[in-house]
């Protein structure tokens, strides 16, 4: 795909994939993130055959824990860097900002995925396709679904729960951002509230009542990304820990099969129960956070393989996230009326494989625009050891020593 996504700057000089990476970030956070965006587009359509090598089919966990949880990590380096230099309220008003860029995204998408939807159903008119994508109520009550769309209230569309969510999650971050300095007493809070929410089915209120996901359980996702940079200064832990993982990690994927191995197996070595999403059973919590250690265990933020041709692609998708992900949505709903039509495998094929090619050239556009605008007109190069030629900007020693620890030269959220 690396040669597939490539553009003319100037006469004689091309741009491909490698070539747009900015490398002077930690490329582990930018390529699970990506990994995390394709999966999402890939389980948005129903009929599917890449399915089978999308996360969700592996464990209890899928793509959008893997996102919220790598969303977390980048926003806790991020925003408390720019609290210790340049003080809280600088940090406030960036991610005020933040919340506004993803506010507007969300309302552009709404608008372009009305539009969309009613261009296929005078195209294709797949059937039930209004009732599948949640707007047959929007046919009936536009107005009032337009409004509910503004205040990000009920009746949200099918795909519409991630940026509402990450609003409210963002928002949270405000109010916790001055305590990640004393980051085990942050975590312990934000898990008794994911105990409550779970034990009293707490929520915000009639305002997200009716949201797929529930904001007062996924903040311990989230949270568990704020903090663990540094939780995790220390280097003397405990190497049960790791075992524990990977035990959990394996029961994860044992159980995730399960529909394939009754009668196969003894029915006590199965569970028989929902393992919930909107909620986080606590399975898929331990899903993730088992899968998140051995990846920050194992997988050296310097790892040659992150910068190879073949992980360029996903790194470049999780550089550019917020893009991507609007994208992701569209490119679900065009793919998934054809596949409501045409369900054939040759139909899945072309669909999720161009579908895959269309994300990574929107990613492209935006990495090159963005470059565009840099001082020197490109994306900022690493040496052999990983080091960045373009030092970024010098940070408070706290900062310096947080991020060093954490091996993460720079995370920005994008």
């Amino acid at each position: 795909m690396n040669g597939l996504i490539s553009m003319n700057t100037s006469p004689g000089k091309r741009v491909c994939v490698q070539t747009l990476i900015r490398q002077n970030r930690d490329l582990r956070i930018d390529f699970f993130r990506g990994f995390a965006l394709w999966c999402m587009l890939i389980d948005h359509m129903i009929k599917s055959w890449l399915r089978g090598i999308t996360l969700k089919e592996y464990g209890f966990c899928d793509g959008a824990e893997l996102f919220v949880l790598l969303s977390g990590v980048s926003a806790g380096i991020v925003y408390h860097r720019a609290m210790l230099r340049d003080g809280l309220g600088a940090a406030w008003l960036k991610i005020a900002r933040r919340i506004v860029a993803i506010y507007r995204t969300h309302l552009i998408l709404f608008m372009l995925f009305v539009a969309e939807v009613g261009f296929l159903v005078a195209w294709l008119n797949p059937p039930s396709f209004l009732e599948f994508l949640n707007l047959d109520k929007f046919s009936a009550h536009p107005f009032r679904s337009i409004w509910n769309a503004v205040l990000l209230g009920r009746d949200e569309p099918k795909f519409f729960d991630i940026l509402p969510l990450y609003i409210v999650l963002l928002s949270l971050l405000v109010l916790t951002l001055p305590l990640i300095r004393w980051s085990r007493l942050l975590l312990g809070g934000s898990v008794l509230l994911y105990v409550a929410a779970r034990v009293f089915s707490l929520n915000l209120g009639p305002w997200t009542d009716t949201w797929f996901f529930n904001p007062l359980a996924w903040q311990v996702i989230f949270m568990i990304g704020v903090t663990s940079p540094y939780i995790l200064k220390a280097r003397d832990y405990w190497r049960g820990w790791d075992w524990l993982a990977v035990l959990f990690s394996l029961f994860s994927l044992f159980e995730s099969h399960a529909k394939h191995l009754k009668g196969h197996v003894p029915a006590a070595l199965l569970i028989h129960f929902e393992v919930d999403k909107p909620a986080v059973h606590p399975f898929r919590l331990l899903a993730i956070v088992s899968l998140g250690w051995l990846a920050w265990r194992y997988i050296p933020a310097t790892a040659h393989w992150l910068r190879s041709r073949w992980a360029g692609p996903l790194v470049l998708l999780g550089q550019h996230s917020l893009g991507v992900f609007a994208s992701s949505i569209l490119i679900s709903v065009f793919g998934e009326a054809i596949l409501f039509i045409h369900p054939e495998w040759i139909s899945q094929i072309l669909v999720q494989g161009l579908g895959t090619v269309a994300l990574v050239a929107v990613a492209a556009a935006a990495a090159w625009n963005s470059n565009k605008n840099r001082p020197d007109g490109r994306a900022t190069t690493v040496s052999g050891t990983g080091s960045a030629v373009k030092k970024p900007h010098l940070l408070v020693a706290e900062g310096q020593e947080i991020v060093a620890n954490f091996n993460i030269a720079r995370a920005d959220v994008n």
